[in-house]
């Protein structure tokens, strides 16, 4: 039964690698569960408080972004929040959004002691991907002084928005 197990546990673990691979930008990862949005993102940040301080801050003329970059970025935040959860858990955890002319930025933050390992999970791997597709960028990394931060720059230049 263990040999079955661990064999198991690695074909799931392929097959989700493989759907990861796979999926488009603006596909969620459980395709039962609707695109995210920041149109939800206090909800998001709501949630995540419960148990752990997190502020958000908006620059910039907020605006309807097309739905791939919307998801993408929501699902960066989300991301981020899971892993400031799972790596700093109670560290107080700040998010920024800047709106330009070219697009969004994306800043999440946290003030965790450590968390030099976050930027190894599959999950930033996957945002970072997602985020290339779409035209932009994403580093994540810790902070000096302690932390971690991710920033997203997403392409969505004014005209182009809708």
């Amino acid at each position: 039964m263990g040999r079955f197990a661990r064999w198991r546990g690695m074909v799931l673990e392929q097959g989700h690698r493989l759907a990861g691979a796979l999926r488009r930008p603006e596909e969620p990862d459980d395709p039962f569960e609707p695109t995210g949005s920041l149109n939800r993102l206090d909800a998001l940040v709501e949630g995540f408080a419960a148990g752990q301080p997190v502020r958000w801050s908006l620059a910039g003329q907020p605006r309807p972004l097309p739905g791939p970059v919307d998801a993408v970025a929501y699902r960066i935040i989300e991301e981020s929040l899971t892993n400031a959860c799972r790596h700093a858990p109670g560290a107080p955890v700040a998010v920024r959004l800047r709106y330009d002319a070219t697009g969004i930025t994306i800043e999440v933050r946290d003030e965790g002691a450590g968390g030099g390992t976050q930027g190894a999970g599959r999950g930033l791997l996957g945002v970072r991907r997602r985020t290339e597709r779409l035209g932009g960028t994403l580093s994540a990394g810790p902070r000096a002084g302690g932390g971690f931060a991710v920033r997203a720059a997403l392409p969505a230049p004014e005209e182009v928005a809708e």
